[in-house]
């Protein structure tokens, strides 16, 4: 049976909404009128969503420098491979040359 495992990121995104899901809770049980009470609530629905954006950028622009990191590795050993494979190619060109 497989066990599947979570990283940094998910358990950052499940702390985050627990604690803005608790400080909701809260605001809802406070000895305040319902006015106050959605006011705060509406509050904390909006800096949960600037969090969660903020967040999602955050990945967005980790995933992009990594991509291009990448990239550039890939890029990097290919060429490495091309001049290797020319080498051989030339030594094998060679080789045959000087056996007729």
């Amino acid at each position: 049976m497989k066990v599947k495992r979570f990283g940094a990121a998910e358990f950052g995104a499940g702390l985050l909404s627990g604690a803005l899901l608790g400080v909701a809770v809260g605001v809802m049980m406070a000895p305040s009128s319902g006015g106050e009470t959605r006011v705060r609530l509406s509050r904390c629905a909006n800096i949960f969503i600037d969090n969660a954006t903020n967040l999602f950028e955050q990945a967005k622009s980790s995933i992009d420098i990594a991509a291009l990191q990448l990239e550039k590795v890939v890029g990097l050993q290919e060429r490495s491979l091309r001049r290797r494979l020319n080498s051989i190619k030339a030594q094998l060109e060679e080789f045959h040359l000087n056996e007729t």
